[in-house]
């Protein structure tokens, strides 16, 4: 199962990629950006249309990049926290979805973190101290740059990681293991 990144807004491309090349086109056909009624000239035009047209295209290039992770029975491949490679269950102590709590009020999107085993070396150190269990953990990536929903999130956690996902968003870390039901 692929947990995919969410895509940019197909309408936003194309305005900035059509907005972009059109500056581009005016700025070869004599027009001139002005800043407070002081001429700048063609090529600043032709700069700022460049970097519209290559940003709306690196958005839609972003939108064909591989899962950042993918589980399956055998394990984890991960492309996100500076790891691009497959992790085998072993190497695994638990997945733990952690709520955010960065901001003053609490909002923000959960997180999932990866707590390796002791004795698994995944080329990078887990630093983070998480506030599920506090183990220290690898933060892989918050869930609101996934497609999924939180709760479909969860549902496939639960699935494929079995007894090695931590359910953080529901309360103790001890009431909140899941029971395996990978089949």
């Amino acid at each position: 199962m692929e947990l995919r990144r969410r895509r940019p807004p197909l309408f936003w491309t194309a305005f900035f990629l059509l907005g972009g090349l059109g500056i581009i086109w005016a700025s070869q056909n004599g027009w001139e950006l002005r800043i407070l009624l002081v001429p700048v000239g063609s090529a600043a035009l032709l700069v700022v249309g460049l970097i519209m047209a290559l940003g709306a295209l690196a958005s839609l290039a972003s939108s064909f990049r591989p899962a950042p992770i993918t589980l399956d029975g055998s394990g984890v491949r991960l492309r996100v926290a500076g790891l691009d490679r497959s992790v085998p269950w072993a190497s695994i102590d638990a997945l733990i979805l952690e709520p955010y709590q960065g901001t003053l009020d609490g909002a923000g999107a959960p997180r999932l973190l990866l707590v390796p085993s002791a004795d698994a070396d995944l080329g990078a150190v887990a630093e983070y101290q998480n506030r599920v269990d506090g183990r220290s953990s690898i933060i892989l990536l918050s869930l609101d740059s996934l497609r999924a929903s939180p709760d479909h999130v969860v549902q496939v956690l639960a699935r494929y990681a079995g007894q090695r996902f931590v359910n953080g968003l529901s309360g103790s870390a001890a009431a909140t293991r899941s029971p395996d039901t990978a089949t």
